[in-house]
């Protein structure tokens, strides 16, 4: 009798992956809005709650507090920078003088050896002639401006340091305002020298020119000369010491 085996099962399929499909969350086009109008208010809110308690502060009596927005770290940068230009200033002005002269002096040599071949407007001898005068002129009113602009630095620079040493907590006093020896004081008799030399060639030319006092006309020249280096020194030392007393001074502290 014929033996059956039994059939083998056969190897089951695995079922096709349906897809899941993801549902996006539901949003209105105005979420965004709302929530900026929200933060909004909630900040003008705020405002109005600190702005109402200032008031109420204020109908209080109460005392508010003094909050100054400028350091006193903002303060000396401040300081320190003007003192640098102030110092640039002083520097120019000097260099500027000196240059100014030395382009004068050398204009007027040139002038005087000058020998042109055509004939000219003005004679080359009457320019000559006042070439000298005219320099010596100019260099004298030059040099009064320069001196005024040095004592304006001055003054200023001694407040500056002043400002600094109250940050520093150093007393106003430790400013020392006429020093012979100090470089300030040094170019400002430059220039004031050359302003007395430069006066006394010019009235030495003019009293030639007009034949005045003739016995005298060095003497006198050199006594106007001398005057306007000591005015000139006189005005640094005095203006100096009265705009920066220790009582004008004094006012840095409050």
């Amino acid at each position: 009798m014929p033996t059956t085996t039994p059939a083998e099962p056969s190897p089951t399929q695995p079922a096709p992956a349906v897809p899941v499909q993801l549902v996006p969350p539901q949003t209105e086009h105005t979420d965004g809005v709302t929530s900026a109008m929200a933060t909004l208010e909630e900040a003008i809110d705020k405002r109005l709650d600190q702005i109402e308690m200032i008031g109420e502060e204020l109908a209080a009596g109460l005392p508010q507090p003094d909050v100054n927005p400028i350091t006193p770290g903002m303060r000396y940068l401040h300081v320190s920078r003007t003192i640098y230009q102030l110092i640039n200033d002083r520097n120019r002005a000097v260099g500027l003088y000196l240059a100014v002269a030395s382009l004068l002096l050398t204009a007027s040599s040139a002038l005087l050896n000058a020998k042109p071949s055509g004939l000219l407007i003005v004679p080359i001898e009457d320019i000559q002639r006042w070439c000298l005068p005219v320099t010596f002129g100019i260099l004298t009113v030059l040099s009064l401006f320069t001196d005024f602009l040095l004592i304006r630095t001055r003054i200023g620079l001694i407040y500056e340091v002043a400002k600094m040493n109250t940050l520093l907590g150093l007393p106003i006093g430790r400013v020392q305002r006429i020093n012979p020896l100090s470089l300030f004081f040094i170019m400002h008799l430059v220039t004031a020298l050359a302003g007395g030399g430069s006066a006394t060639l010019f009235a030495y030319h003019l009293l030639v020119y007009f034949q005045a006092i003739p016995d005298f006309q060095m003497l006198a020249s050199i006594g106007i000369g001398l005057a306007i280096t000591l005015l000139l020194v006189g005005l640094y030392i005095g203006t100096v010491n009265y705009v920066t007393s220790d009582r004008r001074l004094g006012g840095l502290k409050n």
